[in-house]
C-alpha cells in the first residue's frame, strides 16, 4: 500500500534566506585533528569502524573570480575515520596541473565544463576543461581514486591524501579515454565496473572492468549514436544499464573555438526520445536498446533482473535545466524554489529483454529527491530500501535538508528532517555487522550546520530514520559538494 505522508511533512514559513550560502565557500586549511569526544552528541556505535571519504569543489573562487558553474570547482577528499569509537578528519586538495597552476596565478587559467577562461575566445580557443577531480572518490584495489568524469582518476595517498598523480591502470586506460564518477562494484565478485562517454566526431561508450586486485582485465569502445550527456549507470549481476538523455553537442566548432563552454554547447532537444541501452557484461555488446518519451535522467538508483525482465531506478526531469541552475552557488533561491514540487522525481524503468516491452512508472511513497542509495550487499539484486537527499519546507528549504527512505514493497516513507539551517550532504549507508536485515544500519553524512557556520559529522539510525545516533562536530565547515564512499578499512592509528 502507498502511505501518504504528504500531510505529515514539515511546514515552517520561510526564515533566513541565503543561510546556506556559506556552505559553498572555500575552505583554504588543510587540517588533520581528532574530534574531541566530550564534544560528541550522542554516542557512535560500537560496530562502525571505517572511512568515509568524500569529494567536494572546495574552491568555488580563486582571486577575485568565480568559477563558472559548481562543477568547476576544485577537488578537496576529505577522510573521516571512524575507529574504537573514536573520530578523526584530514582533508587535502588533490594537486591537479588545475589545481597547482591557478593557486600560484590566483585566477582562473583552465577551461571548466560550464566555465571559460576570462579574455574571450583566442583564450579559450582548442583549450580542454581541465581536470578538477571534485566529483566522487573509490577505495578499490589498494587505490585511492578522485573521479571526474571528464578525465582520468587521480590516485590518492588513503593514509595522507596526499596526491600520487594521474592514474591510467597501467596503460589500460588510453589517452582519449574519461572514467566516469559513477563506478559499480558487484558486490558478489568485487569487480569494478565503469565508463566514459567521448569520442570525435561521433561519441563513444567505454566500457571498463577492473577485477578485485585494480588490473583492468576489459576495455570495450562502441558507438551510440550523438547522445553527448550520460552521467551515470547501474548493474545487475549480468547487464550494465545506460540511460542516454537527448543531450547533443550537434557541431562542436562553437567548443573548439572557444566561443562556448561544454554546457552551452549542448543542446537538449525535447523532441527526440530517451535511449536505455541494455549491455552485456561478459561480452560488452549492446543486448537491447528501448526508446522513452524524452526526459532527462542524471543520478540512477540501483537495478535488478529476474529473467529476461531488468528494471532500473532513476531521477527523472523533463528538462536539464538543472545544470544552469548550478551555474552560480552564491545566488539565493527565491520563494518561488519548490524543490517537492518541480525536483527529480524517482522512477522504475521496466525492460523486458526478450519482447523490448518497457514501462516507466512513478516510484509509489518516493518524494522529489536526489543522491539515490541503498545497501551495498544490494547492488545489482533486488533490493526493499532506497534512501535518498531531500528539501522540505522546515523553514530553510535552500538546500538539501532531510533524508527519505522509500520502502519499494510497502511504499513506505520515512523522513528525517535535520531542522532549520542544517544541509546535509548525501547518505551514506553502512549496513550494522550482524544483521541480516537490508535496512539495519547507519546513514552517515556530513552536515552544515547554519547557526555554527561550520560542519558536523551526523550518524542517522537507517531503520527507524527518527535517531541522530551521533552529532560530531567539526571546527570548521566543508563546503558543500557530491559523492563519496564509506570503507571498513582504517588508515589513521587511534
Amino acid at each position: 500500500m502507498n502511505v501518504a505522508l504528504k500531510p505529515q511533512l514539515p511546514h515552517k514559513a520561510r526564515v533566513l534566506p541565503g543561510c546556506e550560502l556559506g556552505g559553498y565557500e572555500t575552505l583554504f586549511d588543510e587540517l588533520s585533528y581528532w574530534i574531541d569526544a566530550d564534544n560528541i552528541t550522542g554516542q557512535i556505535p560500537a560496530d562502525l569502524e571505517g572511512t568515509l571519504f568524500y569529494n567536494c569543489p572546495g574552491r568555488n573562487r580563486i582571486g577575485d573570480q568565480q568559477y563558472g558553474h559548481w562543477f568547476d570547482g576544485d577537488g578537496m577528499i576529505s577522510a573521516v575515520t571512524i575507529t574504537g569509537g573514536r573520530v578523526h578528519y584530514k582533508n587535502r586538495y588533490v594537486r591537479t596541473p588545475k589545481y597547482i597552476d591557478e593557486t600560484a596565478a590566483q585566477k582562473i587559467l583552465y577551461r571548466g565544463v560550464g566555465t571559460q577562461i576570462p579574455g574571450g575566445p583566442l583564450k579559450n580557443m582548442f583549450r580542454a576543461p581541465g581536470n578538477a577531480a571534485n566529483t566522487s572518490v573509490i577505495l578499490h584495489g589498494g587505490k585511492l581514486l578522485a573521479l571526474w568524469e571528464g578525465g582520468k582518476p587521480w590516485e590518492l595517498d588513503p593514509a595522507t591524501l596526499e596526491t600520487i598523480g594521474e592514474y591510467t591502470y597501467d596503460g589500460g586506460l588510453t589517452t582519449m579515454q574519461p572514467f566516469s564518477a559513477h563506478p559499480r562494484v558487484d558486490p558478489h565478485s568485487g569487480d569494478l565496473y565503469n565508463f566514459g562517454v567521448f569520442g570525435v566526431p561521433r561519441p563513444k561508450l567505454h566500457l571498463y572492468k577492473i577485477d578485485p586486485s585494480g588490473n583492468m582485465v576489459a576495455n570495450t569502445s562502441q558507438y551510440v549514436g550523438d547522445y553527448s550527456m550520460c552521467h551515470d549507470f547501474a548493474i545487475t549481476d549480468r547487464h550494465a544499464i545506460f540511460i542516454l538523455c537527448p543531450a547533443f553537442m550537434r557541431s562542436p566548432f562553437k567548443f573548439l573555438f572557444g566561443l562556448q563552454s561544454v554546457f552551452e554547447a549542448i543542446e537538449y532537444d525535447a523532441s527526440k526520445n530517451t535511449k536505455v541501452i541494455v549491455v552485456d557484461l561478459a561480452s560488452a555488446r549492446i543486448v537491447r536498446e528501448f526508446e522513452f518519451d524524452c526526459f532527462f535522467g542524471f543520478h540512477l538508483g540501483n537495478a535488478r533482473q529476474q529473467g529476461d525482465e531488468v528494471s532500473v531506478d532513476a531521477l527523472c526531469l523533463d528538462t536539464m535545466d538543472v545544470m544552469g541552475g548550478l551555474s552560480d552557488v552564491f545566488m539565493e533561491r527565491g520563494d518561488n524554489f519548490k524543490f517537492l514540487d518541480d525536483g527529480a522525481r524517482f522512477y522504475r524503468l521496466s525492460l523486458n529483454l526478450a519482447t523490448g516491452a518497457s514501462e516507466k512508472r512513478l516510484v509509489e511513497g518516493s518524494l522529489a529527491g536526489e543522491f539515490p542509495t541503498w545497501n551495498p550487499h544490494c547492488t545489482g539484486r533486488d533490493n526493499r530500501y532506497t534512501w535518498l537527499g531531500t528539501i522540505v519546507e522546515n523553514g530553510t528549504p535552500y538546500s538539501f535538508n532531510a533524508f527519505q527512505k522509500i520502502d519499494h514493497q510497502t511504499g513506505e516513507l520515512k523522513l528525517h528532517d535535520f531542522g532549520e539551517g542544517r544541509f546535509t550532504a548525501e547518505p551514506n549507508f553502512i549496513p550494522m555487522a550482524g544483521s541480516a536485515a537490508e535496512d539495519a544500519g547507519y546513514l552517515v553524512s556530513i552536515v552544515y550546520n547554519q547557526a555554527r557556520a561550520k560542519s558536523e559529522i551526523v550518524i542517522v539510525d537507517a531503520c527507524d530514520m527518527q535517531r541522530e545516533l551521533a552529532v560530531i562536530p567539526l571546527t570548521h565547515h566543508v563546503p558543500f559538494g557530491f559523492h563519496g564512499h564509506f570503507f571498513g578499512q582504517t588508515f589513521v592509528q587511534p
